[in-house]
């Protein structure tokens, strides 16, 4: 079965596609389209004009139009195209799909090759039995809200994994909000935003839990990860004002994940999931720069040291 993510235009007297699919090298390797939209849900075109779904616009608006403002000129585009209407097609199942990873930029991000596409040849498993579902930028609450909708859809209804990787952007959204020069670490006695990170963190563990047992609810075997730690060096950093983080800040922000890795941890053993403790790979990770495309994303070798570890635990429910 084809998986396709396309935006497909019918008009009166004219018709283009832009399409990408498991079956096209050449589209998948064209730029098109970013790689989170490769993995999509796509119908056949009919009448008027035919954009392959409601997933497709969520992931082009969060992914795509950042970096292309021009598709702010797609309504313009289309009327052009002759288009008398716009229809949302249906999703189309993929019965392929066994294991789903879900979370944020940690799951797609801007490395050459995420963890999880390394895990089909560790794991001996056909690369279709896998769907990368990373959104980059998303927090748990929003997320939460984009995991319900994707379970309700049924679109993988023989996926029975999920890799959940999620709740970094609350607190990089904590420390722009009440430390945007990371001066403080909630390591010290006399940190000032105690009750606020704890608010923050409470928030985030419930909304871990609840991703949890919805995803065990809808049949899924749950493994959560915790979070990697920023090197102490000086390396580029979008996050913070000045894109760049200097080790006394990287000190200060792993204050901030180990707080959150304890609450991940409890979310974990709370509602009875996997726990993938990428924290404790600290050491080899932290061991060269290599590792990083920047303070806050593993580069392709650091996402190949996370993959043996989701890899190590997935074996103990793989044959």
């Amino acid at each position: 079965m084809i998986i396709s993510a396309g935006l497909h235009i019918i008009g009166r007297s004219s018709a283009f596609l832009i399409s990408l699919d498991e079956q096209s090298n050449a589209r998948q390797s064209s730029g098109l389209l970013p790689r989170t939209l490769r993995q999509s849900y796509s119908s056949s075109a009919t009448t008027g004009c035919n954009v392959s779904s409601q997933e497709f616009f969520m992931r082009m608006k969060n992914h795509y139009l950042r970096t292309n403002p021009w598709l702010l000129l797609l309504p313009g585009i289309l009327l052009a195209a002759g288009c008398d209407s716009i229809v949302i097609g249906p999703v189309v199942v993929d019965p392929n799909v066994r294991i789903v990873s879900f979370g944020d930029s940690t799951t797609d991000g801007p490395s050459e090759k995420n963890y999880s596409e390394f895990l089909p040849d560790l794991l001996n498993e056909p690369a279709n039995a896998f769907s990368n579902q990373g959104n980059g930028g998303e927090n748990t609450t929003d997320g939460l809200i984009r995991l319900d909708s994707l379970l309700a859809s049924e679109v993988f209804p023989n996926a029975n994994i999920m890799l959940y990787w999620q709740g970094g952007n609350d607190i990089s959204d904590f420390i722009k909000a009440m430390d945007p020069l990371l001066l403080r670490s909630p390591d010290d006695d006399t940190y000032p935003f105690r009750d606020e990170l704890t608010t923050q963190l409470d928030t985030a563990q419930a909304n871990i839990e609840s991703a949890i047992t919805s995803a065990q609810e809808a049949g899924y075997e749950v493994f959560v990860a915790t979070y990697f730690f920023i090197p102490d060096a000086i390396i580029t950093c979008d996050a913070l004002l000045f894109d760049i983080i200097i080790p006394g800040q990287a000190r200060n922000a792993n204050g901030y994940l180990r707080n959150l890795n304890d609450r991940i941890r409890l979310a974990a053993t709370n509602r009875g999931a996997q726990l993938v403790d990428i924290a404790t790979l600290d050491d080899a990770l932290r061991s060269t720069l290599d590792n990083y495309e920047d303070c806050n994303h593993l580069s392709q070798l650091g996402n190949e040291i996370a993959a043996q570890l989701f890899a190590d635990r997935l074996r103990l429910v793989i044959p």
